[in-house]
Parts: structure tokens; sequence; C-alpha cells
């Protein structure tokens, strides 16, 4: 029979139980509060217990529940029987739910004794319900006969049996409300929200004390038994309580999704844990790979705790490595579920950082490589316009020289054919000198390697088609820097004298805190498309790559402004 079928079994048994105790009560007397009461004791304590049972199948908490709820009805129904042996076995039965209740109060709620000192208070009440008991009904007389067991009748002995007894079920329910109450003292958090039926538990005690001392006195209050069992009625409920607050307290996983999201430190990350598990004494330990142990968040060891120090670890592992651990009461292990949900969202949020530290750190590369790129394509124009200077120009000041020579020499009386030739080549030398010193100032100007920013766009004024207003300082910047400024400058002359068909134009250029502001402005007919052009894309690469920007604002008819922002990598000192 699988455990479904038992726990349908003991459904359908309860109910016939209590059908069976209501249908009793009623042939011999009319229907009470007290009988409907009891009845829903044992309905409550067997549907919770099934409940929990099926909902946390490793947990022995819930059979232990369904079995006093169904001894508490299977006794009060059996005492309804007028046959000896079945009456004898009901008063018996009604007796031995005291223990299995204890049982069930200090076990709660793993299902199991914790200490010798639990031990000893069920072995008060197992003492009080089988050996005394047993004694108790060998010399209990009652007026009905129904006592199968009582072959020694004796009324003297029956009561003092009757008191040692009650003396000794008062001083165990003394001695668990003791225990209870030293266990919600020095319970965290988690274990006090867990506890809330033990209390109840706690209450009913008491109760049952006082109504047990008024009974002893020869009194007997009916609101008061009524009152036990209303107390006995509400720890089911306050098992089944927490079991659902259990459950929906994993609807804070998401709250906590959220908020790992936006945490920040080490320090937010535990406090985040620790509020969706309502544990204030939740720590989280970082594997450290280079040290190979658990490490905190200032990186100093931590030791995991033992078992049974009332602490339990719950590891992180991503590909069979260990990553974290999460260490916390070990109360929560009673909900596996709530546990691995909050490491769940723990796993996400460290491996959402090591993937957001994966992307920042290729980020940081394709930055890096980017500027190295700009870099190497500098260094390359500075080359090529030193060879260009040193080599190819040099070369044709000398040819032009020697045309120049040749010319002087040949004087007026050479071949006019001969003299016109020379004149020609000299002519398209010095072009092509022209030409080439244009093409080198393109490359990478030696103005701006020898002299700085400052004279190298004053040099791009003097050569440009408009006025141009030049505000330049005469600081030095890292070459990257300086270069990035120049070529924004001059594409942006460029422009003017190709483009904008303005009168004048004004270069400002300023050195702020952290980084360099420039403007090209034109009184133009504007209407210039950044993305219509490569000038300016490229332009904004090489801005890009050294985290500048460039901005352009060029109504129709209302001019051009060419706004651009670089990063100073590194100020260089005023040349002398």
């Amino acid at each position: 029979m699988t455990a479904g079928w038992v726990r349908a079994l003991l459904l359908a048994t309860a109910g016939a139980l209590g059908l069976g105790m209501l249908a009793g009560t009623a042939q011999v007397a009319a229907l009470t509060l007290e009988t409907v009461l009891e009845v829903l004791v044992g309905w409550s304590f067997v549907a919770c217990g099934t409940f929990m049972w099926a909902r946390r199948p490793g947990n022995r908490l819930g059979p232990l529940m369904a079995l006093v709820g169904l001894l508490w009805l299977l006794g009060r129904t059996m005492t309804l029987v007028s046959y000896p042996v079945v009456y004898t076995a009901g008063l018996w039965l009604t007796d031995l739910w005291a223990p299995a209740f204890a049982l069930f109060l200090l076990s709660f709620p793993t299902g199991r004794l914790a200490s010798r000192a639990d031990r000893a208070i069920v072995g008060i009440f197992l003492f009080v319900t089988v050996p005394l008991e047993f004694l108790w009904l060998l010399f209990l007389v009652l007026e009905s006969g129904l006592n199968a067991l009582g072959i020694a009748p004796n009324e003297s002995a029956a009561h003092t049996i009757d008191t040692v007894q009650r003396v000794l079920i008062s001083v165990g329910a003394v001695l668990l409300v003791v225990a209870l109450g030293r266990r919600w003292l020095r319970s965290s958090g988690p274990v006090r929200r867990q506890l809330w039926p033990v209390l109840v538990g706690g209450i009913a005690i008491l109760l049952q004390s006082a109504s047990w001392i008024l009974f002893s006195s020869g009194e007997s209050h009916a609101l008061l038994d009524d009152l036990v069992f209303v107390a006995q009625i509400a720890i089911p409920i306050a098992v089944l309580t927490v079991i659902l607050q259990a459950r929906m307290a994993r609807g804070a996983v998401a709250d906590l999704v959220v908020e790992l999201g936006r945490t920040a430190t080490p320090a937010r990350l535990r406090d985040a844990l620790a509020s969706a598990l309502g544990d204030p004494t939740l720590q989280v330990a970082h594997w450290s790979p280079t040290r190979a142990r658990f490490v905190d968040a200032a990186g100093e060891p931590m030791e995991l705790p033992d078992e049974g120090t009332g602490q339990a670890v719950t590891m992180l592992e991503r590909n069979g490595v260990r990553e974290a651990a999460i260490i916390h009461d070990a109360i929560l292990l009673e909900e596996p579920g709530l546990i691995s949900s909050v490491a769940g969202a723990l796993w996400l949020a460290v491996e959402n950082d090591r993937l957001a530290a994966e992307v920042e750190a290729q980020l940081q590369e394709v930055r890096a490589s980017r500027t190295r790129i700009v870099e190497a394509g500098d260094l390359e124009r500075r080359r090529v316009e030193r060879d260009l200077h040193d080599g190819a120009q040099q070369r044709l000041v000398s040819l032009s020289l020697e045309l120049q020579v040749a010319r002087r020499a040949l004087g007026d009386g050479g071949d006019p054919a001969v003299r016109r030739s020379l004149d020609r080549a000299a002519e398209e030398a010095s072009s092509a000198l022209a030409e080439l010193r244009d093409l080198a100032l393109g490359i990478h100007p030696l103005i701006l390697t020898e002299s700085g920013l400052g004279e190298a766009v004053e040099s791009l004024a003097d050569r440009a088609s408009v006025d141009v207003a030049v505000d330049v300082g005469p600081e030095r910047y890292a070459p990257a820097v300086e270069a990035a400024a120049y070529f924004v400058i001059s594409e942006a002359l460029a422009n003017v004298t190709k483009y904008a068909r303005a009168t004048r134009a004004a270069v400002r250029v300023r050195a702020l805190d952290d980084h360099l502001d420039i403007e090209v402005e034109d009184d133009g007919i504007g209407g210039a498309d950044p993305r219509s052009g490569s000038g300016l894309r490229g332009l904004a690469d090489r801005l890009a790559a050294l985290d500048g920007t460039i901005t352009v604002v060029s109504p129709v008819g209302g001019g051009t402004r060419i706004s651009a922002r670089i990063p100073i990598v590194q100020a260089m000192a005023t040349p002398v």
C-alpha cells in the first residue's frame, strides 16, 4: 500500500470515528459544544497531519500528528461502546494520547527529539500512561462493570495510583512547558517563526493543568474545558499556517532576485538573503580558489559549521566547482524548497556578477584594443610623414635645386626648347613638392608633434578659405589626445571650405578638469548630416577609442557647430 493510500485510509478512519463519536453521544444525551469540540480536535490533528505528511514525506511530524489525532478519536469513541474489553481499551488509549501529544510538541518541527531532557519528559508521560495506568485499571472499580482489567477492585489503591498519576502528569506538564519556553527563548528568528504551534500547545497544557487542579478539588468549569479544546484545535491549524507561510515565503524569492540585481556590496547581499530567509544569523562564504578555502566579504578565512551546532550549510556550485556557501539556521532545512529557491537566486546573482565581470573585461579589452589600433595608426602616420619629409620631400627639393642650377648654367644662349623643358620640370617639381607637403600634413602634421596643438591649429587656420578665429592655449597633451583634437578641427575646417559657404569660422579649445572641450563653429548654410559622409563618422570612431564624443548641430540656414569632448589621458608640460 502506498503512502497516499495510507493517508486516505487515515482520513476515512478519522471521519468515521468522529461521526461515530457524535452518533454515540447523541444516543445517550443531547449533543453539547464540548462533544463537537472534542471531535474537531481529533479531526484537525489527523487532517493537518496527513497534509504535512504529503507535503514533507521525509519528516516524521506528519505521521505523528495523524497518530495523535487518531488516538484521541479512537479512545473517546471506544469509551462509548458498552463492551468491557472495548471500553477498557478506550480508557487506556484516551490517556495514551498524552505521551503522543508531548512527543509531538517536543519533536516539533523535525519529528525527532533533540535532547535527553526531552526524552525524559516523554518518558514521564509514558510511565504514567503505561505501567501506572495498567495498575490503576487493575484496582479501578466502575459501577458499570465495564473495566475488563479490574481483577483486584480496591477504591483506595485506585485513588492512590490516580493521585500519583496526576502528580507525575503535572510535573511532566510543568517540565514540558519549561522546555518549550527555553527553546523559544534560545531560538533564532526562523525557529521562532516555526514554533508558534509549540506555544499554542504550551497554552493548552497550562489550561489542561488548571482543569485537572480544579477537578481534583471537586470543581469543574465547562468553559475552561472548552478553552482547552479550542487551544488543542488551534495547534494543528498553527502547524498548517507555518507550512503555508513557508510556501508563501517562496514568493519573496522574486523580490530577492530584484534586490540581488541592485546589490552593490557583499553586506547588502547578505542582508537580502537574511531578509528572504528570515534568519539574521545568515552568513555568505565565498570560495577562494587561490587559498583553497572559504573566505568572508573582507577576505578573511571562514570555517563552515559542524553538524549539531544548530547551523547548516547550503553549497553553491557551478560545474562541480565550489563558488559560495550559505550558512543558515538548521531549521530552514525543513523547507528545502525555500532554501533551494533562495540558493538558486543567489547562484543567479553570482553567475550574473561573473558574466558581467567577463563582459566588462571583454569590453575593456575591446576599448584597449581600439585605442591601440588608433595609437598604432597615429604612429604609422608619423612614420609615413617622417619618411616623406626625410625621403621624397628632400629628393624633390634636391631635384628642384638641380633643375634651377641647370637652368642658370644654360643661360639665355641655349636651345629654347631645352630652356622651356627645364622651366617646366622646375615648375612640376615645385608643384609635386607642394602636393607632397599637403599630403604629409594630412597624414600627420610635423608641426603638431614638434610645436603642439595650438600652433598646429593656427597653421590650419592660415590655410583655410575663410577667416578663422583661433582660441587654443599652449598646453600640451598626450599624443593621442592632440592627434584626435587636431583631426576633428581639420575635418571641420575642411567641411567649412567644401560645403558651408561660410564667411568666417571660430575654433575654441578648453582644457577642463578631466577632458578637453573642442568647438568649431561657422556662419554657413548649415544642414550638415554626419551620417552622409565618412569623415565625421571616422572621427566619431577615433574619439570613441579614447572614450570621447562628438556632436554636430547644423540647422538649415543656421550655421554648423561641431563639439567634441576628449578625456585627457595625460597632460604634458608646456614647452619653454
